[in-house]
């Protein structure tokens, strides 16, 4: 064993440094942010560098589909060429692929399991070579990015913390560069990839917490999207739908956790939103798991409010029935039809009905009665506490499934909110966040209990007291840039 311990990592060696000798993984290597490929006798794979132009291409291991660890079964090598304008450090971005399909994607698979999600996939040898040569720096540094957030998020004041937060830095800055760089060319600055860049931006920024700053990503999307002739003119290139649901959802979501100054459903063609919903509604994932029928109250109510802000302010009771009609539709809606077309996981999906429509209910009441429009009626106020307590119970289950725990996070703030003055509530959320926060490699959660305990502690109690600033709880990982050219 004496021999074991002197033998340098060999990253330590590939790198010419004095290896700490530590097992199983080196502090040098941990400190530096760096995945340590141990002590093994034989030579990782992945370490095995050859000159330009004699890179050969190996034969891929067949993948076993009825497996969920459908990681990679080989080494990613560079390309015998890479193009002369790759600024990233390829072994950062080898790393980051490895450390994707080993911690990441695994986790992910989980939501295959209710059904096809078309951003959920792993990094092959073919994609990866397809970044390298076809794609801007800028994708490249989202996967970076991504995954040194994940590893910071896991690993939550540990020793390396320091050193990842300090890369995870300097990688964001390449990035708003490779894409600052992008958008001052003129037939690159409306591109699909700019796009999916500036959406892929928001995705990393929400993920590390700073969630406040995603407006500004959306608007500059927004705007591309009007320049290019709107929502039904992109949507005729199919690659971008994706993107232009991601769109849709992140905008109506963030509203709903927004100042009723600053929702950005003043400035939509509500018909564009109606397409978006009519024609892609059904599809698996389309605006999360939020189904369509509640979905489509959700952009109503969210336009209530901001026809009474801009109405006399004396006036708000004329839309009182407007309010109960809404109300009356969601709890009208059957999670059960809804689920039953469902190819997989039925139970699953029932119990995500169940939760939306119990939270959508919540702020329906909560955003309105903050506006006047809806009463503080005692029986609102015994409807809001029941529903509260359904939440809870629902919430409670859906923790337990892995594959359902990243759909949920704006159903927790809406419980929060309405948990003001139930103090066993906000202890359940108190535990359960963080929780939530390590198991999904994301800051999103930690943010939520932040700006809860914040409005908690403020002594007010009206929904719009809760957001002194745009935020949004989305907790996607990526987009799908896969149908992109």
């Amino acid at each position: 064993m004496a021999e074991d311990r002197k033998r340098h990592c060999w990253e330590c060696l590939r790198r010419s440094l004095v290896c700490d000798f530590t097992q199983p993984q080196c502090k040098r290597c941990l400190a530096t942010g760096v995945i340590c490929p141990g002590y093994s006798e034989t030579q990782p794979l992945r370490l095995r560098w050859l000159a330009p132009g004699r890179v050969k291409s190996r034969k891929r291991k067949p993948t076993n589909k009825n497996t969920k660890e459908m990681v990679m079964k080989q080494p990613l090598t560079s390309p015998a060429s890479p193009p002369a304008e790759l600024k990233t450090d390829l072994h950062v971005f080898v790393q980051a692929t490895e450390y994707y399909n080993a911690c990441i994607y695994p986790d992910l698979l989980h939501i295959s399991r209710l059904g096809q999600h078309t951003a959920v996939y792993p990094i092959t040898p073919p994609i990866f070579q397809m970044a390298i040569a076809n794609h801007p720096d800028h994708i490249r540094l989202v996967i970076i990015c991504m995954t040194l957030s994940h590893r910071m998020n896991r690993a939550r004041n540990g020793p390396q913390c320091h050193m990842l937060a300090k890369n995870f830095l300097h990688y964001r800055g390449q990035l708003i560069q490779s894409l600052s760089d992008d958008i001052k060319v003129e037939h690159k600055c409306m591109g699909d990839l700019v796009i999916a860049g500036i959406l892929t931006l928001l995705l990393v920024d929400a993920q590390q917490g700073a969630s406040p700053h995603y407006r500004c990503h959306l608007d500059g999307v927004r705007k591309i999207i009007t320049l290019r002739g709107g929502i039904r003119t992109l949507a005729k290139s199919a690659g971008l739908v994706p993107l232009l649901l991601f769109v849709v959802c992140i905008s109506v979501m963030g509203d709903t956790s927004s100042p009723v100054p600053n929702l950005t459903i003043a400035t939509w063609h509500l018909e564009e939103l109606d397409f978006m919903i009519e024609q892609y509604g059904d599809r698996p994932f389309a605006f999360a798991t939020y189904p369509k029928a509640l979905f489509a109250e959700i952009i109503k109510i969210s336009y209530l409010r901001v026809q009474v802000t801009q109405s006399d302010p004396t006036a708000a009771g004329i839309f009182t029935n407007d309010a109960y009609e809404i109300l009356s539709r969601i709890h009208s809606f059957s999670p059960d039809e809804w689920a039953e077309p469902k190819p997989m996981s039925h139970t699953q999906w029932v119990l995500l009905g169940n939760i939306h429509r119990a939270a959508v209910a919540l702020y329906c009441i909560l955003s309105l009665q903050s506006l006047g429009t809806l009463p503080q009626s005692s029986f609102l106020q015994q409807h809001c506490v029941a529903q509260a307590q359904l939440l809870q119970r629902l919430l409670s289950e859906a923790l337990t499934f892995h594959r359902i725990e990243r759909f949920i996070i704006w159903d927790l703030v809406v419980l929060g909110v309405a948990a003001v003055n139930d103090a066993g509530i906000q202890d359940f959320l108190r535990g359960q966040l963080p929780e939530l926060s390590h198991s999904t490699g994301t800051y999103v959660p930690l943010t939520a209990k932040a700006l809860l305990e914040k409005f908690w502690a403020s002594g007010k109690t009206h929904w719009d007291a809760c957001f002194d600033q745009p935020y949004t709880f989305s907790m996607n990982m990526s987009v799908d840039v896969s149908g992109l050219r």
